[in-house]
């Protein structure tokens, strides 16, 4: 018994973290919605498809802004009117045409939409 449990931590150790480099794969592809002040488009493309789609705050306090699943939606109707503060950071979570994707931004002060996942 005593071996197994000094065993076990060993072979954590040496088998890694199962996810290193693959950190988000989960959540898909990294692509950019259009933002544009209180504007936001999941797709501008008609020929595309919206199945699920999530828009929520990232930070001390989640909040899901936007939330739809189970839908076959296409431009214009990728487009949602939504309150978007200055200086919070946004989260985006979606499928388009079967795929999945994520984007994560801010707005700074001057209304200018960063994308966090620039370097």
């Amino acid at each position: 018994m005593k071996k197994s449990i000094i065993f076990l931590p060993l072979l954590l150790f040496l088998a890694g973290c199962p996810g290193k480099d693959r950190e988000g794969a989960e959540s898909g592809e990294r692509q950019a919605i259009y933002v544009d002040g209180n504007r936001v488009c999941f797709t501008t493309d008609k020929n595309d498809v919206l199945n699920r789609y999530i828009l929520s705050t990232n930070g001390r306090e989640n909040k899901k802004l936007l939330v739809g699943d189970f839908k076959h939606l296409s431009y214009p109707r990728t487009c949602f009117t939504v309150n978007l503060e200055k200086g919070l950071v946004y989260g985006a979570s979606y499928t388009l045409n079967g795929k999945n994707h994520y984007y994560t931004f801010i707005i700074t002060n001057d209304g200018t939409v960063l994308d966090l996942g620039k370097s």
